[in-house]
């Protein structure tokens, strides 16, 4: 063992039991079986995941050591929105979000194991250091699983979420289909203090907002095989809303007795969705696999708001109808080869149709307001080509490096029409290092495209914090360079720690800025840079309590560009400082439950508009659950969330004519949100 090994087995041993040699009947209980190394690409065989109590393959990788689930994107196309799980070595076709749909559907008793792959391993993971690989059983038959969650809130509400799943082979294809429904609540009181240039109080608010999320999904898929390959398609169908009503008491200086005006607000929000997913894969022989992948989406949302407050009053209405086609083609060498490559394209087609319409009445009637871009449409033809390359340089060291150029055409109609077309190379490599079968070490860089939201091309009105925004036509996407070194290191029956530091360089970065009509919207404001570390941690503890572990996953960041208002340095919207949440679990064989706690650090971040720095900070939450199997056949969980309320606060601080101006006062909010409890059974069938 050499002397990094070394080192790293120092953390190991800490954690690790004191007789870890032992065989389980001596301990007086089963223990899990230790990880299997596969070269660099350590295995978790089904059998670990039993003290977990698994129901799903969700659950299992959600207690994967090291491992966070990344859903990925629903912008830009299919290989820019890769999440960072396989299933069976291939990426499934859904997008942003349906990853999670699809590993519900599959049984935890239909998983043979699950392989971390350490690596971007070719396109299928699109440079994510850390990828899951769920490798399912080959004899399984029809499996399912339903699930049942009660919730209760602040307000007094029982809310429900249901879903049931089922899977078996059909005429030689194996078929899923899920149905999910749930309604969400979220009560909430806050009071605000607002306050002029010399921070005395002019006026204090009490609110009270009463908000609930309906959702309703049906997803479809099946596999088998055509024309000498397999066939998978996925569907996807969702309905979901939201709606709030915002009661809100002012008074004119402190909060004392009867108030001397009142706000409401309603906000309602419809939105629904249409995903169709198709996935051709044929082994060609020698290792080499062609891959064909179509998807389209369409979706539509509208989205309505009513601001009263006697005599004003504000009305506006949104109607936002996105669409995607893509078409994409890869052909790769797998396997242990010496040198693995890779080549491929893909053609993109996005599109967003948006109107707003906004008037306000200020005592003689509705008036139209009229906002920059408030009806347009943009529409974008994307289309890359790639190729990577997997190098064994030495028996324990790899070189991974891979080209993509990527050319697309933006047009935006309406009353800014205008048309951009543009190109882009890149590249990425990295080193990666495997000194032995539990440690990797990746040093590398990749150059990537920031995704632009549509949204940001038309214009949107928040008529609750009075903030107008104009729809940008010239916008233009942020190129992002990311160094990075990485150390990962799995030891014993589940220890896990990666820790990784990492650099970024922010060309054209997004930011608020005020466009020629005098509206303010999103536009280019410079370039930054971005550094930081994080840290993912799974340390058993049995030492101290047997069956009891520790998960931690924590990123410090830091942030800076030239403020293009102040001249000032600064640090980039909405970045916090600093993320933190830990989990303490403690599974009981005997008794057949678990039980832990949960922690989240408090977060903040600025967001600088070109009038006003909003200051926003989320409170420290505390969690916990018990879940058992005591109950023949079902999972119960009993779970306790934001156990010391959800509170947040926000400080808003006015500026005239811009922030390079003279202060004028502020806002500052308070608000709570109150403990969520909630009962889940979950049976396998």
């Amino acid at each position: 063992m050499n002397a990094f090994s070394l080192m790293l087995a120092g953390v190991a041993a800490a954690t690790s039991p004191v007789d870890d040699e032992r065989p389980a009947q001596r301990q007086g209980q089963e223990a899990p079986p230790a990880i299997i190394p596969a070269g660099p690409d350590p295995v978790y065989p089904a059998d670990f995941y039993k003290p977990f109590q698994p129901q799903t393959a969700l659950d299992m990788l959600e207690r994967t050591p090291g491992f966070l689930l990344s859903e990925g994107t629903s912008l830009r196309g299919f290989g820019a929105g890769a999440g960072n799980v396989l299933i069976d070595g291939q990426r499934p076709t859904v997008k942003g979000g349906g990853i999670t749909e699809v590993l519900r559907r599959i049984a935890a008793s239909r998983v043979e194991r699950v392989v971390l792959l350490r690596g971007s391993d070719a396109a299928e993971a699109q440079g994510q250091t850390l990828v899951a690989n769920v490798v399912l059983r080959a004899d399984a038959g029809g499996s399912g699983n339903a699930a049942l969650t009660l919730t209760h809130t602040a307000d007094g509400f029982v809310s429900p979420a249901a879903r049931i799943s089922h899977a078996r082979r059909i005429a030689g294809w194996q078929t899923s289909v899920e149905l999910s429904g749930e309604l969400t609540r979220y009560p909430g009181d806050g009071i605000y203090f607002d306050r002029d240039a010399g921070a005395a109080l002019t006026s204090t608010r009490k609110e009270h907002t009463s908000a609930k999320a309906p959702e309703y999904g049906l997803a479809l898929s099946t596999s088998g095989p055509v024309a000498g390959g397999t066939l998978t398609a996925n569907l996807r169908l969702n309905k979901d809303g939201y709606s709030s009503r915002r009661g809100i008491n002012i008074f004119n200086g402190a909060a004392d007795g009867s108030p001397d005006a009142r706000r409401d607000i309603a906000y309602d929000e419809k939105g629904r969705s249409g995903e169709l997913g198709l996935d051709w894969t044929r082994r060609l022989g020698a290792g080499w696999t062609a891959k064909f992948v179509g998807l389209g989406r369409i979706e539509r949302y509208v989205t309505d708001e009513d601001y009263v407050e006697a005599p004003y009053r504000g009305l506006s209405s949104q109607l936002e109808k996105p669409a995607e086609l893509v078409a994409r083609a890869t052909v790769a060498r797998e396997g242990d080869h010496p040198v693995r490559p890779e080549f491929g394209g893909e053609v993109a087609y996005n599109s967003l149709s948006s109107q707003l319409d906004y008037a306000e009445n200020t005592g003689g009637g509705l008036i139209p307001v009229a906002l920059a871009n408030a009806d347009t449409r943009v529409s974008e033809m994307r289309g890359e080509a790639f190729a990577n390359l997997t190098v064994k340089l030495a028996a324990r060291l790899n070189l991974e490096a891979g080209m993509a150029v990527e050319f697309s055409r933006i047009r935006v109609t309406g009353e800014a029409a205008q048309e951009q077309s543009l190109s882009y190379f890149k590249p990425s490599a990295a080193l990666v290092w495997s000194p032995s079968g539990s440690t990797q070490v990746r040093l590398g860089a990749r150059r990537t495209v920031d995704q632009l939201n549509f949204g940001d091309f038309a214009a949107s009105v928040n008529q609750a914090d009075g903030r107008p925004l104009g729809g940008n036509s010239g916008l233009r996407p942020a190129r992002v360079t990311r160094a990075l070194l990485r150390l990962d290191h799995r030891w014993g029956k589940g220890g896990a720690i990666a820790i990784e530091a990492y650099h970024q360089w922010h060309t054209g970065l997004l930011g608020y800025l005020v466009l020629p009509s005098g509206d303010e919207a999103l536009g280019t404001i410079g370039d930054a840079r971005q550094w930081g570390i994080t840290a993912q941690g799974t340390l058993p503890l049995d030492r101290a309590l047997k069956g009891a572990r520790l998960t931690v996953d924590a990123t410090w960041r830091g942030s800076r560009l030239r403020d293009p208002v102040t001249g000032r340095r600064r640090p980039m919207d909405d970045i916090p400082n600093q993320s933190l949440t830990a989990e303490f679990r403690h599974d009981v064989p005997a008794l057949k439950s678990s039980w832990g706690i949960n922690w989240t650090a408090a977060e903040q971040a600025d967001v600088f508009y070109t009038g006003e720095v909003l200051h926003w900070r989320d409170h420290a939450l505390w969690g916990a659950y018990v879940e058992t199997t005591v109950l023949a056949g079902f999972k119960t969980t009993l779970t306790a969330k934001a156990i010391n309320g959800q509170d947040n606060a926000r400080w808003r601080r006015f500026f005239a004519p811009s922030r390079a101006g003279a202060f004028t006062g502020s806002e500052q909010r308070s608000q709570q949100q109150g403990a969520v409890v909630s009962l889940a059974l979950a049976r396998a069938f």
